[in-house]
C-alpha cells in the first residue's frame, strides 16, 4: 500500500527509535524528518518527495513483540 511504511524493508526500527515518541518520515528508505508536529514533519519531508510515508515512532515504554 502506498504511504505505508514496514519497518523490516524500509526503515530499521533501531533508527526509528532514535526519535521515541515522534512523527518521522520516510523517503527512499530513509527518515527525512522528524518532530512532535505532524504538519511540519510532512512539509518538511515533501521537500525530499511529494508522497514521503508518515509514521509515528513508539515510546520506550511500548513492548513490540
Amino acid at each position: 500500500m502506498k504511504g505505508t511504511i514496514e519497518f523490516t524493508e524500509d526503515v530499521p526500527l533501531k533508527e526509528i527509535m532514535r526519535y521515541p515518541g515522534e512523527y518521522y518520515a520516510v523517503v527512499d528508505h530513509k527518515i527525512v524528518a522528524h518532530g512532535n508536529d505532524p504538519e511540519k514533519v510532512r512539509q518538511e519531508a515533501e521537500k525530499f518527495s511529494p508522497h514521503p510515508a508518515i509514521g509515528k515512532a513508539p515510546t520506550h515504554e511500548v513492548v513490540i513483540y
